[in-house]
């Protein structure tokens, strides 16, 4: 009994001491304290300077507009896109089938619609929907499924796909 309470004090002595004796310190003033000039720095690589900020201060200053198209993406075509997307959003309704549909904007306004809904009333609306965005010529719903996924990512059909 007497072993392991003197094996216990010393193993909590010994942290303990250490931490008194790193806790000591030595005061200095700043005249003990003595500076040498500025290190000069120089390219550690002969390949040339290569800037990611700009320093023309009226390109810092011009803002993003966050719903500007990509590169390479048509304009018209990506106005339609985000019309169909607040549609979809806006709608209660047909918000949730969001991450059910996909739409491609094709030229000449041109939506072809993709993915699964429910029912063939589901169907109907989102086309509707979509048909009613500014900029919308004609939309093709062939890749529009309606039915349910059951086990093993196949489709089960409720209702035909026939109008």
């Amino acid at each position: 009994m007497l072993k392991s309470i003197c094996k216990n004090v010393m193993w909590m002595a010994l942290p303990l001491s250490l931490a008194v004796g790193c806790a000591t310190h030595q005061t200095t003033t700043t005249a003990d304290a003595t500076y040498g000039p500025a290190p000069t720095l120089s390219a550690t690589s002969g390949e040339p300077e290569q800037r990611i900020y700009t320093t023309d201060a009226s390109m810092a200053a011009a803002p993003s507009d966050i719903n500007a198209p990509p590169a390479g993406a048509n304009p018209a075509d990506w106005s339609v896109a985000d019309g169909i997307r607040q549609r979809l959003t806006a709608d209660p309704t047909l918000a949730p089938l969001g991450s059910e549909l996909s739409c491609e904007v094709g030229k000449d306004g041109a939506v072809t619609l993709k993915g699964v809904v429910k029912t063939s009333n589901e169907q109907e609306r989102v086309r509707d929907a979509i048909a009613g965005v500014q900029g919308v010529k004609s939309v093709n719903d062939d890749g529009l499924k309606v039915g349910n996924f059951k086990g093993g990512n196949t489709l089960d059909t409720l209702e035909p796909t026939g109008r």
